[in-house]
Parts: C-alpha cells; structure tokens; sequence
C-alpha cells in the first residue's frame, strides 16, 4: 500500500528474491504434503469442504453486492 501511496518513500528493507524465495516455499510445501498418508489427505478434504460451505453460505447471506439487488 504504501508504494501506491508513497512511491518516492525509501525504504531500506526489500523482500529477499521474491521470485525465487515464493516459488520455492510452494514447492518445499507440496513436497512435503505428498509424504502424507491417505487418511490425512481423507481429512483435508472433509474440512476443506466444510469451511468452503460455511465461507460461501456467510459470503451468500452477508454479501453488500447481493443485498443492492
């Protein structure tokens, strides 16, 4: 935010190789992941959808967009 407020702000800190740093952490994390066993992957996927329905039933109900039209 504050490089669209400020752009000619210095700022002494850089993320470090946010191209190289991103990518690598997402593949470490699949990586990892696929060592696990099927009951965990059962488990992720049960709650995966659970918190999908309850995310998408509260966005439906509470939705500003939905309640203009």
């Amino acid at each position: 935010m504050l490089r669209l407020t400020q752009p000619e702000l210095h700022r002494p800190f850089k993320a470090p190789a946010i191209w190289i740093v991103g990518p690598a952490g997402a593949a470490t994390s699949i990586f990892l992941m696929s060592g696990l066993p099927a009951d965990t992957w059962v488990r992720l996927a049960v709650w995966l959808a659970i918190g999908l329905v309850i995310y998408f039933a509260y966005g439906a109900r509470h939705s500003h967009i939905a309640a203009r039209a």
